[in-house]
């Protein structure tokens, strides 16, 4: 819950950003019309100088935006821009790489580049994912209630009763809610496919499940992660194997003479794990368990039986 100080200190700041943007202010005048004493609005305007808007005191006590400066010209909205004068405050109390951080972030949303570095491509979600679901689910989330999901899949609609909301996570582009059932197993609904939450009042205890998002690489994740599998990885992809963790609990077993890897990793199912091979392939086998690699193969002869010959 947001505590009341912090909430009028928010609005404090979008008030005196959007006077500011209209011209000049008189402290004392706006202390008077805010309720507030004129030193507390001082210290607002210093968070808000310090999250990197341009002030200048033309004369004591009266304050306004440095020439030629304009909010409507920043690609943020007006509660975006308070809240990033609020975030000085945060960071100042974290220390130095804090700070240093927050100056960066506000140099490139207060005075944009428009000369931009990096990028980053995600595939274009043809579902698209209702605000008030989202929201509901959010709450859910928060509070530990348990909902109904009404969720259309590929082939049927059905309710899914009385399931635990955990996390709201990005697996491959695609946007998920991941939930436990009576049985305590992990089930995960596509956003884009819930048609309609329902939220009980009746609450459950709180779960964790931090630890298993940050050893799974995508989203066929289960309870327990038993099945152990040894992969054999090739010189010419080992490079990223060293770098990168594509598989769930992966570790590196040796490195043989020729600079190819030995890898192990766990996993709860196969579905978790045949995705990333058939994407190494043909510069990865499976030495072990032997039902993983007969699947694979069985996977690859369907394929091939139905591509047409040359």
């Amino acid at each position: 819950m947001i505590k009341p100080a912090t909430l009028h200190k928010f609005t404090r700041i979008l008030y005196l950003l959007n006077k500011l943007d209209k011209g000049r202010i008189t402290l004392t005048q706006e202390a008077k019309e805010l309720g507030f004493s004129a030193r507390t609005l001082q210290r607002d305007l210093h968070e808000i100088e310090r999250a990197g808007f341009p002030l200048t005191e033309i004369a004591a006590g009266r304050y306004g935006f440095v020439e030629g400066f304009s909010l409507r010209k920043m690609p943020l909205s007006a509660r975006d821009k308070a809240l990033l004068a609020l975030t000085g405050q945060l960071a100042e109390s974290l220390g130095p790489n804090w700070q240093a951080s927050f100056r960066r972030l506000t140099q490139q949303a207060v005075r944009p580049n428009p000369q931009e570095i990096y990028f980053i491509k995600m595939p274009r979600m043809w579902h698209s994912i209702s605000p008030a679901i989202l929201e509901k689910l959010e709450q859910a989330i928060l509070k530990h209630q348990y909902i109904d999901v009404y969720y259309k899949s590929q082939t049927k609609r059905a309710w899914s009763r009385q399931v635990r909301p955990l996390k709201i996570a990005l697996f491959d582009g695609f946007w998920y809610l991941i939930t436990l059932n009576s049985w305590n197993t992990f089930m995960k609904f596509s956003l884009g496919r819930i048609e309609q939450v329902r939220t009980h009042t009746q609450t459950f205890a709180p779960v964790s499940i931090d630890d298993k998002l940050l050893q799974t690489p995508n989203i066929w994740f289960d309870s327990e992660q038993n099945i152990e599998i040894k992969l054999k990885i090739a010189p010419s992809i080992a490079g990223y194997f060293k770098e990168v963790e594509f598989f769930p609990y992966q570790k590196i077993e040796k490195e043989l003479k020729d600079s190819s890897l030995l890898i192990s990793c766990k996993t709860a199912n196969f579905m978790q794990v045949l995705p990333q091979i058939q994407k190494w392939l043909p510069h990865i086998r499976v030495i072990s368990p032997r039902e993983l690699s007969q699947t694979l193969h069985e996977q690859l002869e369907n394929y091939l039986s139905k591509c047409p010959k040359s």
